[in-house]
């Protein structure tokens, strides 16, 4: 292995490793990023079919996509983009099932990215200030509020300044036309309900879209291209970071072990700096895996919360159909692309209809789409009608039992897979209820009618693979199903209430950076990925070259 000396190593090459892995190239700071999985090319990540389709069925039948098979993103992007659950596993209990979906590739999950950039709102970082429960954040939105301007201007972001609190105006270049029955379905919500109602925020596509190059949803369209261009930044890929150890004078990090995953050989590399952006659960496995109770040369958690208080939002999805409209029919062939920018949001977050009895703490936004699915004419049932969709999601509470630590099982190559533990509570049951009466008034304004996708659509053979997907089910699906894993080392004002500090270091070992979701102290209800990436080059910034 020939490697160029560098000043840092980035663990991760997705959204938040794309935009440390920029910020400190130029800042001139040498960079080196480890991949878990191989190179790509954009043609072998597009989804070509029907190839992908008999890949899904067999990822299906040999359990390699056991779980990541229950979330519609596999079924209409490239499966090879989703690991091999035989060779990267994971436990958890039973009867608390967790559905993670896991990336190892160049660009890891930025691949199969919705590409959806809602902010934060400034009372999402201090929400125990309206409900009392758990903990704020360390920071206020005023403080994440540039970054979240440099990275929608740098990728290029597609939106509509709505000026709704719940989710504050961003920096666009401009908005994605709504179909007509979306414009239809926000008047009606609007008039009839007094429901807010925005064009989504986001990308004009994402990276299941076949193209000749890389979406700027993806790190590789993005950040991480650029990090490369600067000259600064080289890549080992097929390589897992198993652990860090620390010198036990200066308290810092000075070693880092990878695995080979080619051929099992294991390398100590020196480093001075190390960001973790490896996602949520892969990062608090290495902090795991390097701590002093797993590790005899590794950092010290003082706050004990090192693997708790896992989150991920709450999901209830429904579809319907509406009348078809004029233009609607002339879609279906070729619909509007489904992307980040293109689809709508009922963004309620804690400003919920007050019509139910609310009995939860915090909220919930719902995402929509209508004619975005590209269903051909001659699978859809009824032809006079146009097809859509609504998810809610909502935040979850940090609780202390909801946690990953290590297992006693290991993968093939000796390390410890994650044991993960998370079910919902009370809390997340009770506004999963809330959010099923929400759907069916919005639906039932828009003169729609709910239905199963079985009643919209004929699926040749489909039964056989759909029947039991989650995705259509009428309960909330488990955790980890809506790949918005946050939490495990929050960040926090001091060291015995929290993991890192205000700027993502481990209290007790000042150059180990965790970037990615595992540092959020609360998960609002809001997609992540952009805050995530604001986070990232905060803390990037902070950093001073020596």
């Amino acid at each position: 292995m020939d490697i160029n000396p560098y000043d840092a190593i980035v663990v991760g090459s997705g959204a938040t490793g794309g935009i440390a892995a920029l910020t400190l190239a130029e800042k001139g700071i040498k960079v080196l990023v480890i991949e878990a999985g191989p190179k790509v090319k954009r043609h072998e990540a597009s989804n070509n079919e029907p190839k992908s389709t008999f890949k899904r069925f067999s990822g299906v039948l040999t359990k390699k996509h056991a779980n990541q098979c229950q979330h519609p993103g596999y079924w209409k992007n490239n499966p090879d983009l989703y690991s091999n659950e035989l060779k990267h596993p994971y436990d958890c209990p039973q009867k608390k099932p967790f559905l993670w979906t896991q990336g190892k590739q160049y660009g890891g999950r930025s691949l199969t990215w919705g590409g959806i950039t809602l902010r934060l709102s400034p009372e999402d970082f201090h929400p125990a200030k309206k409900d009392g429960f758990g903990p704020n954040w360390p920071i206020s939105y005023d403080e994440l509020s540039p970054h979240y301007d440099f990275i929608e201007s740098f990728c290029g972001i597609y939106g509509r300044k709505d000026d709704i609190k719940e989710v504050p105006n961003g920096k666009y270049i401009s908005e994605i036309p709504l179909t007509e029955n979306e414009n239809n379905f926000g008047r009606k919500v609007k008039s009839k309900l007094k429901y807010p109602f925005i064009q989504s925020r986001g990308f004009d596509s994402n990276s299941s879209v076949k193209d000749e190059k890389w979406p700027k949803s993806s790190s590789l369209g993005s950040t991480l291209k650029k990090a490369l261009d600067t000259g600064n930044v080289q890549i080992i890929s097929n390589h897992q970071v198993e652990s860090f150890e620390i010198n036990k004078i200066t308290e810092l990090a000075s070693k880092l072990t990878i695995v080979n995953l080619e051929n099992g050989c294991k390398k100590e590399l020196n480093c001075d700096l190390i960001l973790l952006c490896a996602s949520t659960i892969s990062t608090l496995r290495i902090l795991l895996n390097s701590e002093y109770k797993s590790n005899s040369s590794g950092f010290r958690d003082t706050s004990g919360k090192l693997g708790k208080y896992l989150m991920d939002h709450i999901s209830i999805c429904r579809f319907f159909s509406v009348p078809k409209t004029k233009t609607s029919g002339k879609s279906l062939d070729n619909s509007p692309n489904l992307s980040g920018a293109g689809s709508f949001f009922i963004p309620f977050g804690t400003n919920l209809p007050t019509t139910e009895n609310i009995n939860f703490h915090r909220g919930y936004g719902i995402w929509g789409a209508i004619d975005r699915l590209g269903i051909p004419k001659f699978l859809q049932k009824d032809p006079n009608t146009s097809i859509g969709f609504l998810i809610a999601h909502g935040e979850v509470l940090p609780r202390e039992n909801n946690s990953v630590s290590l297992s006693k099982k290991t993968d093939k190559w000796g390390i410890p897979i994650p044991y993960i533990e998370f079910e919902w509570s009370e809390n997340e049951l009770n506004m999963a209820k809330h959010m099923v009466k929400t759907i069916q008034k919005s639906i039932e304004a828009s003169d729609g009618e709910i239905k199963n996708i079985d009643e919209l659509m004929n699926i040749p053979f489909g039964s056989l693979f759909t029947k039991n997907l989650i995705a259509f089910s009428e309960s909330p699906p488990p955790p980890g199903y809506y790949i918005h894993e946050v939490g495990g080392a929050p960040m926090g004002i001091d060291e015995e209430n929290s993991v890192v500090d205000k700027f993502n270091r481990l209290w007790r070992c000042k150059n180990v950076l965790v970037l990615d979701g595992a540092c959020w102290p609360t998960s609002s209800w809001q997609s992540p990925t952009l805050t995530m990436m604001a986070l990232s080059r905060r803390a990037c910034l902070n950093i001073k070259k020596t």
